[in-house]
């Protein structure tokens, strides 16, 4: 009874992770065909977020692990907001692209942008600040709010990302909404809002001079960069996509329809609760990051950026555990 008993818990655990085993052998046929290589850096990394999920699915939820991302929120927020107003630079990132620190600008109205140690420059930098934040206030109790809401307005707009700015707002609205006294809260978003004017809020959402091109470096003949056009034959052939300013659109161009598939498998117990309208009274801090992520990836790569999707994995790995155990 006790081996049959330990094989039915394995067989379970077995089904638990076969939709990533599936996905990572589906991207070993692939970069096979595509390379001619059995393994590629994508494979690895998938392969890394597999043995987090065996990882949190065995050890299950630990208060180190919840709190945690706040206190990664309160280091990038403070790391963008003291580089902004110390000049702080700490050198090129690995990819010699952006400074990691302040990154200063030409455009009249702004000193510069502000990026981390992540890979993606200060787009990914503030989504990466967006996310926590958002975790972070719904995790942490309401008088964390007063240290949360201004960190994260103040970190988030330095580096002048303005999807991820509206993102924070959005769901730091939403987390007023929950709570029974507004006013105070309220105030404390304007005013951060306000800090942020002096430093010209208005202007970065009035002004036209950085689009994001859903297309990226862009298709066929030319290439978009920026805001510059190109000759495609500038650039290596790559028979995998330079990636499209969307996530989804990415994963498609990458992975192709089989492959878009399997990756949506990984997240079938997501799909179907949302489809099913199972959480809409669910305020976990993993749904809220899981959620703020899917709306961040419509004008970004990322899900593909894994220097910043490693914590969506890690959300959806924790929301999972926490519906086997009913947490929330």
């Amino acid at each position: 009874m006790y081996l049959l008993f330990n094989i039915e818990n394995i067989s379970l655990k077995i089904e638990k992770y076969m939709y990533f085993v599936f996905f990572i052998f589906y991207l070993i046929i692939q970069n096979f065909f595509v390379n001619g290589e059995l393994f590629h850096s994508e494979i690895l990394r998938f392969g890394f977020y597999l043995f987090l999920f065996i990882f949190i699915s065995l050890i299950g939820e630990k208060n180190y692990i919840n709190t945690f991302p706040f206190y990664i929120f309160l280091f990038l927020s403070s790391f963008s907001i003291l580089s902004y107003l110390f000049s702080i630079n700490l050198g090129k990132d690995i990819y010699q692209t952006w400074n990691i620190g302040i990154n200063l600008s030409d455009i009249e109205y702004i000193k510069g942008r502000t990026n981390g140690f992540q890979a993606g420059g200060p787009n990914s930098f503030a989504d990466l600040i967006t996310v926590t934040g958002i975790y972070s206030m719904f995790r942490m109790e309401s008088s964390y709010l007063r240290v949360i809401i201004p960190f994260s307005i103040v970190g988030c707009f330095f580096t002048y990302s303005r999807f991820s700015l509206i993102v924070l707002v959005l769901f730091i609205l939403f987390r007023i909404m929950l709570q029974d006294k507004k006013l105070n809260t309220v105030l404390l978003l304007i005013g951060s809002l306000l800090i942020c004017v002096n430093f010209g809020l208005i202007d970065r959402f009035i002004q036209d001079d950085n689009i994001n091109n859903i297309f990226g470096r862009g298709y066929d003949n030319f290439v978009i960069k920026g805001n510059e056009v190109l000759d495609s034959k500038n650039f290596d052939d790559n028979p995998f996509s330079y990636g499209p300013h969307n996530s989804y659109l990415f994963i498609l161009l990458n992975y192709g329809i089989v492959g878009l598939f399997l990756y949506g498998l990984i997240f079938k117990d997501l799909i179907l609760s949302l489809f099913k309208l199972r959480d809409l009274t669910n305020y976990s801090p993993n749904l809220m990051a899981i959620m703020a992520f899917l709306l961040l990836s419509l004008s970004s790569d990322l899900l593909q950026n894994h220097s910043v999707s490693w914590f969506f994995y890690f959300s959806y790995f924790l929301y999972l555990n926490e519906k086997e155990n009913s947490t929330f």
